[in-house]
């Protein structure tokens, strides 16, 4: 098979002999020893033929151990997200029988209702340990991660861990110099902006030291795009499954891991960078603020567009006045949430720290308008 083409992902197996799996680590028991009955879900965007299909193919082929679902969606731009997030009833939802495989995992196509496809799956009796979502018709995840995040159908029974996207390594740089000079952008930019985890596929074709600087470059591109994505190298997505499962990005009692990667992007200026492309930036305030004026901020920069900038994630680690805890802030889009974590520490410096990823970041106006919130 040419290595450029995405594989059709396995909807049905015939399963001769079943393998058992490989056993369980203790800490992934099926969720049956502690209370957490939601499950993670991880979506997989990226190009047509960067290799999204031979991810999936990866995971329910591969002897994990891990009971995982992969649902196939074929919900397109011209269903829309908002019709795929209605749970239409039992006629509502083309949901094709659930296929067994091998390994213990499960697969569906799903053709409209996501929700109920997703309620299906934790009404069966079989404890899942993870779902994979991947975004077939989707060129932007956002929608579908901020109904996965914190919608209140879903809410409680499943929670998104993260979002992943594949990039071909090889025509990746092509692909965001498409439209660098324009004022739309490829969806290459989007799903970069939006990952979590950017899966770098295909490095067997390109040099390390190749035309135009090679994959050190091409992570910096990425990096630039969005600094807060760990980047992970392969050749036909052949990747470990615990760089990609139970990530927890969007767990706001999973501090640590956020504050190193605020404190990695810390130095991210804009001020020197004069085209309005998608980056990341980073804004840091040493005095506490006043949390009611914070979220007035925010929305006026997510809701309100300020100075024109489009912001696609946020994430960041907050100092609120009259309280010990450091609260954690991220956002998607429109969407926001801004929790308690944690208690600060004595020796930790108690610094407000935010990095935006978006279009048209302005530097200035973030840091001036954010220091309007600051206590006197």
């Amino acid at each position: 098979m040419e290595d450029g083409e995405d594989e059709e992902a396995p909807l049905a197996v015939r399963i001769d002999e079943i393998v058992e799996p490989y056993p369980l680590e203790q800490s992934n028991s099926r969720r049956l020893e502690n209370n957490d009955a939601s499950v993670g879900v991880t979506v997989i965007t990226g190009y047509l033929g960067a290799g999204k299909s031979t991810l999936v193919n990866h995971v329910l082929n591969t002897q994990h151990g891990k009971r995982i679902a992969v649902i196939l969606n074929e919900f397109g731009e011209e269903i829309g997200v908002e019709r795929a997030m209605i749970n239409e009833g039992d006629g509502g939802a083309l949901v094709e029988e659930w296929v067994e495989l091998a390994n213990g995992c499960i697969c569906c196509t799903v053709k409209h209702s996501l929700v109920q496809a997703l309620e299906q799956l934790i009404q069966r009796k079989e404890k899942l340990d993870h779902i994979l979502l991947e975004t077939t018709g989707l060129a932007n995840p956002a929608p579908l991660a901020s109904v996965l995040w914190l919608d209140d159908q879903l809410e409680s029974e499943v929670k998104l861990d993260s979002i992943i996207t594949v990039v071909d390594a090889k025509n990746l740089r092509f692909q965001l110099n498409e439209h660098r000079a324009s004022s739309s952008f490829p969806e290459a930019f989007l799903q970069i902006a939006f990952a979590d985890v950017v899966i770098l596929n295909k490095v067997d074709l390109v040099s390390p030291e190749g035309c135009g600087g090679g994959l050190e470059e091409l992570e910096k591109e990425i990096h630039d795009i969005n600094s807060l994505a760990s980047i992970i190298r392969s050749v036909r997505c052949q990747v470990d499954l615990p760089k990609i499962l139970n990530r927890r990005a969007y767990d706001a009692s999973y501090a640590t891991h956020l504050e190193a990667l605020l404190e990695e992007s810390r130095s991210l200026s804009s001020r020197d960078i004069h085209d309005s492309g998608v980056r990341t930036l980073c804004i840091c305030q040493p005095q506490q603020v006043d949390l009611d004026k914070v979220r007035l901020w925010l929305e006026e920069i997510l809701w309100d567009k300020k100075s024109g900038m489009e912001v696609y994630r946020c994430k960041g680690v907050l100092s609120v006045q009259n309280s010990d805890q450091l609260h954690t802030l991220q956002a998607v889009r429109e969407i926001y949430e801004i929790v308690p974590a944690r208690k600060w520490k004595e020796e930790e410096n108690q610094m407000n720290k935010i990095v935006f990823i978006g279009q048209n970041l302005n530097e200035d106006v973030l840091t001036d308008s954010f220091s309007t919130c600051a206590t006197s």
